[in-house]
């Protein structure tokens, strides 16, 4: 911690040393005594953390389904009302993606406008918000970031396990002599991305604001990969596999079967090949 600039040295230190980490630290030691070497204990543990965390997932699948679903509702009721109080047309948009009131009336126009703006507020009351349902995924965050914590803690104890590798890497306490593993991270990073963009329906757009976006994620990315083959090769692979189970998780919740199974709600964007849906061009 001596080498960290002294602004934020405390926060690795509580990091480091908090009841969170400790515990994951404890498990993936506790995984190493049950007889499992320390490269096969510290994938487990990843994946015991994914099976753990996942229940924040389903929920925030559930709540985002039922949004979905009661925001169509809400505006095809508005929308409908409007079109009988005010005698106009409703029917598709010229692309076909939303209903709308037909009309160049800009009061009918103002008025549908107005009403629909109170639909974040009716779904609000049922507890859908957007911001509810990102936080819930969110909260994750900080228990990725501890076990990285507990990783490091246990491979920088005062003991030095002996980490044997296999393969291209003999010593999982050395860097990947061939980048493999790191470069493995950062493109599962970019799969992960791909595959939230084919789940939910209208995120795919060539926006400005999604350019900048990507780039700025891509940079990262990028940055990530530099700083992790420098590290000791059970590090990537670690996130690699967190990587691979998250993006395993993300698309098994859109299985209909699965689905089913948590009473989660039908979406168009559902498929009972997901990973095959990963590599064909449609859009949602």
């Amino acid at each position: 911690m001596s080498a960290l600039p002294p602004a934020i040295a405390p926060a690795f230190q509580y990091a480091s040393d908090c009841y969170i980490t400790q515990s994951i630290q404890m498990g993936m030691e506790g995984l190493h005594e049950l007889g499992l070497s320390w490269p096969v204990a510290f994938v487990s543990a990843a994946v015991l953390l994914r099976v753990g965390t996942a229940p924040l997932h389903v929920y925030a699948e559930k709540l985002f389904a039922e949004r979905l679903h009661a925001q169509n509702f809400l505006t095809r009721g508005i929308l409908k009302k409007v079109s009988e109080r005010y005698r106009v047309e409703l029917g598709p948009s010229k692309d076909g993606s939303k209903l709308e009131v037909k009309t160049t009336d800009p009061k009918i126009a103002k008025v549908t406008q107005d009403a629909l703006q109170e639909v974040p507020s009716m779904l609000a009351e049922h507890g859908l918000q957007a911001a509810r349902i990102q936080n819930l995924k969110m909260c994750t965050v900080p228990i990725w970031i501890f076990s990285s914590f507990a990783l490091r803690n246990v491979i920088n104890s005062d003991f030095h396990p002996s980490v044997a590798g296999a393969l291209w890497i003999p010593d999982m306490l050395a860097p990947d002599p061939y980048f493999v593993l790191p470069v493995a991270v950062g493109v599962f990073g970019f799969l992960n991305l791909y595959s939230q963009r084919k789940i939910y329906p209208g995120v795919i757009k060539t926006t400005m604001k999604q350019k900048s976006y990507d780039a700025v994620l891509a940079f990262f990315t990028m940055f990530a990969v530099t700083i992790m083959a420098q590290l000791p090769a059970c590090i990537p692979l670690y996130w690699l596999m967190v990587s691979t189970t998250g993006m395993a998780q993300a698309q098994l919740l859109r299985h209909p079967k699965i689905k089913g199974i948590f009473g989660i709600k039908a979406l168009p964007t559902d498929s009972t090949t997901p990973i095959r849906d990963l590599f064909k061009m449609r859009n949602v």
